[in-house]
């Protein structure tokens, strides 16, 4: 679509610090800094991945400014637009997106960093879901039943919000839009990585051939650094 004000849009949401090692999240049994690296690896993969589709869509990054004076340049690559929020923990993509609305009569897709999964292929099937005509919401959740992205016409609050304050439950947010009448397709078998238990899924994911499709030889040698360190405990 060559078309800016048309162009479908992809949101790359971190909804919490990632990679400030005073702020984030530890993963259990990885230190601080491996922590802050697997989420550097994770958000660079759907950057890479996107590189190659960014003459198709918009890119967003929804960051927490707490991260900021430690971004590496490549984290904002050119063209994209950058959105910071300040609270400890997101609690809305809406509210957000009002400073810098997205473009008019689009799709936007919000993907969770700490999923990995999702091929070029499933982007474009994701976008085609979406009807214009009818109201429509496609959601991916993980194997641990965790949403990992959302897409739907243009950045509805009373869609998206509720995917945050529903932890990304994915039954508790359907729970949470029941009273919508709207058209729900779900896709699963993504990753989402918030535990160990799923870091040893991703290593068993990534050592299977098919994954060159959504994670690349480079991000694979990256990947195993990480699982070199921790290869006893990965041990399945």
């Amino acid at each position: 679509m060559s078309n800016a004000l048309n162009k479908n849009s992809v949101i790359i949401v971190a909804d919490s610090p990632i990679i400030n090692p005073k702020e984030i999240r530890s993963y259990p049994n990885l230190s601080v800094n491996y922590s802050v690296y697997l989420n550097t690896l994770l958000y660079s993969n759907w950057l890479e991945i996107f590189s190659d589709f960014k003459e198709q869509v918009e890119i967003y990054t929804l960051l927490n400014e707490r991260d900021m004076e430690y971004i590496p340049k490549y984290f904002l690559p050119d063209g994209s637009h950058t959105i910071t929020y300040n609270e400890p923990q997101l609690t809305s993509l809406s509210e957000y997106f009002l400073k810098k609305p997205l473009p008019i009569n689009a799709k936007s897709l919000v993907l969770f960093y700490n999923s990995i999964g999702l091929r070029i292929n499933d982007i474009l099937r994701i976008f085609n879901l979406i009807q214009t005509e009818e109201p429509s919401i496609v959601i991916g959740k993980s194997v641990g039943e965790k949403i990992i992205l959302a897409c739907s016409n243009g950045l509805d609050g009373e869609l998206m919000n509720p995917i945050l304050t529903s932890e990304r439950k994915y039954d508790q947010y359907l729970s949470s839009i029941t009273s919508k009448d709207i058209f729900i397709h779900t896709l699963d078998g993504f990753l989402s990585i918030d535990n160990f238990e799923d870091i040893k899924k991703l290593y068993i994911e990534l050592s299977k051939k098919e994954s060159l499709s959504y994670c690349s030889q480079k991000m694979h040698e990256n990947f195993n650094d990480l699982f070199i360190e921790y290869k006893e405990l990965l041990n399945v």
